[in-house]
């Protein structure tokens, strides 16, 4: 009987001690929360109010002022790539000895790709490569050396049948090299004629 009492007697302290370390635990757990909630969980929403500029109130609203956010950062980062873009445009236009060695580069890189045969095209993708000017930039100069370049002709984007199907010709320069009676001539000529560099 008393090796019974003594048994049961020992499983109730061994149940009490653990009971004690999982109220213990509890506790813990119990400070982490209110932790949480009274420090953390307010401080988390108000910073992303702050960056994100909007109301709040539960965790719910989260994803979609997040959403909301990144939309934002990007329509401002193309309104941003847009105003370097127009910058870029505006430094390379007011400096006319950097449009003049602009050309002479762009004339170089049709003699060396023309060869023999003396006509050639060059795109603006390939200006923006031996020049290193931005898109636009480089659609402004295709524009500018066909007017002013003698032996420059400009070739509009269009759609052409072949025999296989239609392919695509983009916007380019037609490079007559013969015509083009050397790179200095031609640089000359379009720095100093009516209308040239200046204002552009």
């Amino acid at each position: 009987m008393s090796e019974a009492r003594s048994g049961a007697d020992s499983e109730r302290a061994d149940i009490e001690e653990r009971l004690t370390v999982v109220e213990q635990r509890l506790e813990a757990l119990q400070r982490e929360v209110q932790t949480a909630t009274n420090r953390d969980i307010p401080l988390l929403k108000g910073t992303n109010r702050a960056i994100m500029a909007a109301e709040i109130e539960t965790i719910d609203e989260l994803p979609a002022a997040g959403r909301a956010f990144g939309q934002q950062l990007v329509e401002r980062g193309e309104r941003l790539s847009n105003v370097e873009a127009h910058i870029e445009v505006l430094n390379q236009s007011a400096d006319p000895s950097t449009k003049a060695e602009k050309v002479a580069t762009v004339l170089a890189f049709a003699a060396n790709k023309a060869g023999d045969d003396g006509k050639v095209a060059v795109t603006p993708a390939e200006i923006r490569g031996c020049t290193g000017v931005s898109r636009r930039y480089a659609y402004d100069l295709v524009e500018a050396i066909a007017a002013d370049v003698a032996g420059v002709q400009l070739r509009e984007s269009q759609q052409v049948t072949t025999w296989n199907g239609t392919k695509h010709k983009q916007k380019a320069l037609l490079v007559d090299c013969e015509q083009v009676h050397g790179l200095e001539e031609a640089v000359n000529s379009f720095t100093t004629e009516e209308g040239g560099s200046e204002g552009r």
